[in-house]
């Protein structure tokens, strides 16, 4: 069983701060960050806050509805330094949510395991799956693709279909039974298959 992680979030006007505890290490410190710059998440997918020594990175996940934290826990005395790296994921809607009550708030949560629960990738049509996988180059731009992008922690089901544009797709979200986000694969810059890149379209 994969070691949990909770996390305690307390709102303040202007202010979070953050603290982590699993059966393993809790965080060696409070993580402090400005409402603003959690804010900016609205309008930009990742960011960067410090916090003393040590800092994170705040990548929100749009598709998946969550933002992951990625720490580097750091501690000095001007000799040394020493620390740690931590990432965790949670729901961002309700973070937001948490972010627009009363102040002070506390907020106590379960890190999301992204890898308790992977979607299944079914592939309904196979004629654009076997151009990709039969060309190295885009073979290899697919995988990870598909591996970076489709860690939905709540979807249940991800169906794939053949696109007009070559080596491309339409996917289809299933999620508590029901369908959900729908959109596009598309490889983009195919006149030079080396600099080919697939991006999501929703």
């Amino acid at each position: 069983m994969k070691d949990k992680t909770l996390v305690y979030m307390t709102f303040r006007d202007g202010i979070i701060s953050l603290r982590t505890v699993s059966r393993s290490r809790k965080s060696p410190h409070r993580f402090y960050i400005s409402c603003q710059e959690l804010e900016g998440l609205e309008t930009g997918s990742t960011t960067i806050v410090q916090d003393i020594h040590s800092f994170a990175m705040l990548r929100r996940d749009a598709y998946a509805g969550t933002v992951e934290i990625a720490f580097t826990w750091l501690e000095g005395n001007g000799e040394s330094v020493s620390g740690c790296q931590e990432a965790i994921t949670l729901p961002y809607g309700k973070m937001m949510e948490c972010l627009r009550q009363s102040k002070p708030f506390v907020w106590k949560t379960l890190s999301i395991d992204n890898s308790a629960k992977q979607a299944q990738i079914v592939f309904k049509s196979r004629k654009n799956l076997h151009a990709a996988l039969a060309n190295g180059v885009i073979r290899r731009k697919l995988i990870r693709f598909l591996r970076d992008q489709f860690r939905w922690a709540y979807a249940e089901k991800i169906e794939i279909y053949d696109d007009f544009v070559p080596y491309s797709f339409f996917f289809r979200e299933t999620r508590g039974g029901e369908t959900g986000i729908s959109g596009g694969i598309i490889l983009h810059g195919q006149e030079d298959m080396e600099t080919a890149y697939y991006s999501m379209h929703t």
